[in-house]
C-alpha cells in the first residue's frame, strides 16, 4: 500500500474519531459547551491534531451533519424497494429506535442541539437533510398507495411527517427523562397506531368480500 493511500486512510480515520467524539460531547454537554480542546482531550490528542484536520468547531459540525445525513438516508436505501412498503416503513422505525438506543440519540438528539446554536448556515443545511429524509418517506408511501397497502386519500407528505415527528418526539421526551425508560418499550405500540392510521383494510381481501363490508345490506327490491 502506497504511503499516500496510509496517509488518506489515517486522515479518514481520524476525522471519523474527531466526529464521533463531537457527537458523543454533544449529548452528554449539550452543543454550547463543546470545545475543540474537550474534543481533543474526548480523543487523546493536542488541539492542534484537530485543527490539521479541521478548520474550526463549525466546520466539525458541518461535517457532523453530513455524517448524520448519511446515516439517516443510508438506512432508509438499504431496504429492498420492492418489499411491503409497510414492511419498509416497520424496518425503518425500528432500525432507527434501535440504533438511537444504542448511541443515544446519534441523528435525532444531536439535530436539535445543532439548531439550538441559531447557526442560520448550519440550521439551512439540518433543514435540506431533513427534508430529504422526509421526501424518502413520502416516496415509500407514494408505492404503498400505489400498491394499495396504503389508504387512498392520505396525504403522503403530511404522513411522512408524522412518521418523523413520531421519532422526534419520542427521542425528545427520552432525553428528558434523563433517559428513563426504553425506546425499544415504546416502539410497538407507536408503529401499531402509525400502521392502523395509514393501512388499506381492503388489501388482500376478495372484491366481493370488500364490497359487502362496505354495503353490507343489499339494497331494497325495485330500488
Amino acid at each position: 500500500m502506497s504511503r499516500k493511500i496510509q496517509k488518506r486512510q489515517k486522515t479518514s480515520l481520524r476525522r471519523k474519531q474527531i466526529i464521533e467524539a463531537l457527537r458523543k460531547l454533544i449529548i452528554e454537554y449539550g452543543s454550547e459547551n463543546v470545545t475543540v480542546r474537550r474534543i481533543a482531550k474526548e480523543i487523546g490528542v493536542s488541539q492542534g491534531a484537530i485543527y490539521r484536520h479541521f478548520k474550526s468547531k463549525r466546520e466539525i459540525l458541518d461535517f457532523l451533519i453530513d455524517y448524520i445525513e448519511e446515516n439517516l438516508i443510508g438506512d432508509i436505501e438499504k431496504n429492498d424497494p420492492q418489499a411491503n412498503t409497510l414492511e419498509i416503513l416497520e424496518n425503518i422505525l425500528k432500525n432507527h429506535i434501535s440504533a438511537i438506543e444504542q448511541k443515544k440519540g446519534v441523528s435525532f438528539l444531536v439535530v436539535a442541539e445543532i439548531i439550538s446554536l441559531g447557526d442560520k448556515r448550519l440550521n439551512r443545511k439540518i433543514y435540506d437533510v431533513l427534508n430529504k429524509y422526509i421526501d424518502h418517506i413520502k416516496n415509500i408511501i407514494i408505492r404503498g398507495i400505489q400498491s394499495k397497502e396504503i389508504k387512498t386519500g392520505i396525504d403522503p407528505a403530511m404522513t411522512a411527517t408524522t412518521f418523523f415527528g413520531i421519532i422526534q418526539g419520542l427521542v425528545s421526551l427520552w432525553a428528558l427523562s434523563n433517559y428513563t425508560f426504553t425506546l425499544e418499550e415504546k416502539y410497538p405500540g407507536l408503529w401499531d397506531f402509525f400502521r392502523q392510521s395509514i393501512q388499506n383494510p381492503w388489501k388482500g381481501r376478495s372484491p366481493a368480500f370488500s364490497k359487502l363490508a362496505r354495503h353490507p345490506f343489499p339494497s331494497p327490491v325495485g330500488k
